[in-house]
């Protein structure tokens, strides 16, 4: 009994077609080009990924480097300033100052210079002569 179940077994399999063959055909024809399509998209997806990275940095660049130049202007600005209180700090800054106000120092007297206005000049303008008196002037003389 043995030998037949092997037996029917065997016949069994040998009487179906083999359907595992024409199987894996059909997933290498569907494969292959899923795979690659696949792989394209990947591959266009980490382009664009890099791209936009790149631009990025670009204007991330761009905005580093104004703002390089806004420092330098704002140290420039600074440097001006502090010399212009640094002379402001001196006593002869100080002395001017008062002296601009009137004040003067012990021992010192204040003398006020005062210069002639000078008057105005008025200057004549004749009225310019008319179109009449142009055409007398050329053809009689002048008058």
């Amino acid at each position: 009994m043995r030998a037949m179940r092997k037996g029917s077994r065997s016949a069994g399999r040998s009487s179906r077609p083999r359907a595992s063959g024409s199987g894996r055909e059909a997933v290498a024809t569907l494969g292959r080009p899923s795979l690659a399509l696949l792989l394209l998209v990947a591959g266009l997806l980490l382009a664009s990924a890099f791209v936009a990275i790149e631009v990025q940095r670009s204007a991330l660049a761009r905005q580093a480097a104004v703002y390089r130049a806004d420092i330098a202007a704002a140290e420039a600005t600074h440097a001006q300033l502090a010399a212009d209180v640094a002379a402001k700090k001196t006593d002869d800054y100080v002395v001017n100052k008062a002296r601009d106000y009137g004040y003067v120092l012990p021992g010192e007297a204040l003398i006020g210079v005062q210069q002639e206005t000078v008057a105005p000049v008025v200057a004549a303008i004749a009225p310019a002569p008319s179109h009449l008196q142009k055409w007398l002037a050329l053809f009689f003389g002048a008058r």
